[in-house]
């Protein structure tokens, strides 16, 4: 993949739409069952068959810079231990010891060795059993046996991904299908982890569909970014994978590249910077929206699916280029809380409002307009998972085999 061609693109077709105040509609209106979000057979064949077979987005690299360095998470209900390896490489482990299913950790930090809390069973950093006490009582556990359970994960671009099925395929190219090539522009693997935070929501797809559309964005969020603010997104497709432009030429928190700025100078002079605007949405979970109030960093959010189908938890990571200085640590701390406002009291709080009306079971349909087409995309990747056969491999999924 040439990366600087499909950037170039993407920031002309976004220069058209800039200059026509016009976006690429999707061909028609939409509409599913209002039970979508509220079906709890549907809840739990999306944690099997989407959140156990997509690669789902867990870290940043830079959250885990050292050997040794752990993070703790749960994702739909399989609790998760990461930790980067003696050797460099990160690996994903259930976060359960194999004597009887003790959490090992629990809470993200720095550890030379894992140790069960219950029977101080211990583990190396590459998951190997390392000491069992009293073992002459106990007896002579299999060590292949008593490995820790890990899951296929992969490092790139900065982030690291992990198929939550101990037996899949590591075919993580079947699904990024280059994407990873275009968040390698940021240079993630050498920015600096600020701060990250959990806020409880609704269902996971009414929270995520948020991140997916520009058109609520002058309504909802009148009060923080203002009701000038343009309610219009370009959509970019890569596979299940997205990013969103929005057709605004003023100032705004999230997107201050000067995408039209492109437009006074020879393309082949077109700086990167302005080549990664907009938001970038990582199926089926995770988008990407970049700052620059105290220094330019950008907000990971991470929508998961939490422990009933009305139920989320979005992860907040808040990543910058180079740590805040004196100057801007107080501007970098605004622009957290900030953001965190935004979502946490006007996002989630519309979400949970929704699933209380969409739960009646009084509201049949919901519709998706030709402005919202990344939504649409969304849910109809979303459906593909769900209703591909369990024995379907990844890449079949994909529409490659």
């Amino acid at each position: 993949m040439d990366i600087r061609a499909v950037l170039v693109a993407d920031a002309k077709r976004m220069l058209d739409c800039l200059k026509s105040g016009l976006i690429t509609p999707a061909p028609s209106i939409s509409s599913l069952p209002a039970s979508i979000y509220t079906d709890d057979e549907g809840f739990v064949l999306e944690k099997e068959r989407l959140f156990r077979r997509a690669p789902i987005m867990l870290a940043a690299s830079c959250e885990l810079r050292e050997p040794g360095d752990c993070k703790v998470m749960d994702v739909a209900g399989i609790p998760l231990l990461l930790v980067r390896g003696r050797d460099g490489a990160v690996r994903t482990f259930l976060n359960a010891c194999t004597h009887r299913g003790a959490r090992l950790m629990r809470e993200c930090g720095h550890a030379a060795r894992f140790t069960c809390p219950y029977h101080a069973w211990s583990f190396r950093l590459d998951g190997s059993l390392l000491a069992v006490p009293a073992s002459e009582a106990f007896g002579d556990p299999d060590p292949d046996e008593s490995r820790l359970v890990s899951f296929p994960t992969t490092e790139r671009a900065g982030l690291i991904w992990a198929i939550l099925d101990p037996e899949a395929a590591p075919d993580f190219d079947a699904f990024l299908g280059g994407y990873d090539q275009l968040l390698a522009a940021f240079g993630f693997e050498n920015w600096h982890h600020f701060e990250s935070r959990s806020l409880a929501g609704a269902n996971w797809k009414l929270a995520f569909d948020a991140h997916l559309e520009f058109y609520h964005l002058p309504v909802l969020h009148r009060a923080t970014f203002g009701p000038k603010m343009s309610n219009l997104a370009e959509y970019f497709y890569y596979g299940p994978l997205q990013r969103l432009g929005l057709v605004s030429r003023s100032e705004h928190v999230l997107e201050q590249d000067d995408v039209a700025g492109l437009a006074d100078i020879p393309e082949d002079d077109w700086p990167l910077l302005p080549l990664l605007f907009g938001e970038w949405i990582i199926f089926p979970n995770v988008s990407i929206n970049c700052f620059y109030k105290g220094g330019r960093g950008v907000i990971i959010s991470q929508v998961f699916p939490g422990a009933t189908v009305g139920e989320s938890v979005t992860v907040q990571i808040f990543l910058h280029e180079n740590p805040p200085g004196e100057a801007l640590l107080a501007d970098a701390r605004a622009m957290s809380d900030f953001l965190g406002q935004v979502v946490g009291t006007e996002d989630l709080p519309m979400s949970r409002d929704q699933q209380e009306t969409l739960s009646s079971g009084m509201l049949a349909r919901v519709k998706f307009g030709r402005n919202e087409g990344g939504v649409q995309h969304f849910h109809e990747w979303t459906q593909r998972f769900v209703e591909a056969p369990a024995d379907w491999a990844l890449a079949h999924i994909m529409g490659q085999k």
